[in-house]
């Protein structure tokens, strides 16, 4: 594993979004709309495709220079396959969207790379750590949605769908988190502490949202909750720290599991 590898993953969809998100910018305009849903096409696929390609590259070609963009290349030839679309100017954005991507992640890797390593007695970094970020965000978003409709007929596909929105927000905001956590704390609450940064930086990230206007059906719904709708940022610091608790449990299991 490479030092810092959690920075490392956390690059790939950051860049990924950034990179769409110009390429929308440039051939759509620049509204909101479409920066937003280039950035989400594009820290999609650099997750589901981005991530294995660099865990791959950096296991059997270590060595070459220009994986990266041999990746990026390749992350934008299947971003334009979904488009579905053959012009000339189309391919044209998509070479230069992967050589942006690649020449874009090179660097910022470059930049990690030179970041203090962390050799504190007793540390070690495991992948079955890292791993546990989006599954723990994941269970426990999905588990707060099955818990607020308890008596929903759907109830396996809410737990998915709010299960896949908390895995791909933890890996947006959570890896830099866990980084942080592991290298400035040492108390045995700080995955914990980080969970509530985490909620309280994904309030940020939705624009900092106050109490709805027009809640009031919803606070019937809520019973003894009715509070949280007064203060919007109280349920992301509270997910976050469910969350952080369910990350610490892994942990502890991943480590009583290693040798």
């Amino acid at each position: 594993m490479k030092p810092n590898a959690e920075l490392r993953l956390f690059a790939v969809p950051l860049c990924g979004g950034l990179v769409l998100c110009v390429a929308k910018g440039l051939s759509n305009g620049w509204n909101a709309t479409e920066l937003f849903s280039g950035f989400l096409f594009g820290f999609v696929i650099a997750t589901v495709l981005g991530i294995p390609l660099l865990l791959w590259g950096d296991r059997r070609f270590g060595r070459f220079k220009g994986r990266h963009l041999v990746s990026g290349l390749i992350q934008a030839w299947v971003a334009s396959l979904m488009v579905h679309g053959s012009s000339m100017g189309l391919w044209l954005m998509t070479l230069l969207g992967g050589l942006a991507l690649g020449a874009l992640y090179s660097l910022v890797v470059s930049g990690i790379e030179r970041l203090a390593i962390r050799r504190e007695p007793g540390f070690q970094q495991r992948w079955a750590t890292i791993l546990a970020v989006p599954v723990s965000g994941g269970l426990t978003s999905g588990g707060v949605a099955v818990l607020l409709d308890p008596g929903g007929s759907e109830n396996l596909s809410l737990f998915c769908f709010f299960a896949l929105v908390g895995a791909l927000l933890s890996l947006l905001v959570s890896w830099p988190v866990l980084w942080l956590m592991q290298r400035f704390f040492s108390t045995p609450w700080r995955y914990v502490i980080g969970g509530g940064i985490s909620g309280v930086l994904i309030w940020l990230l939705f624009g900092a949202p106050g109490a709805p206007q027009d809640g009031v059906a919803l606070r019937g719904e809520l019973g003894v909750w009715q509070p949280l709708l007064d203060h919007l940022i109280l349920p992301f610091l509270l997910i976050g720290l469910l969350a952080g608790a369910v990350f610490t449990a892994l942990d502890w299991l991943c480590q009583r599991r290693s040798p």
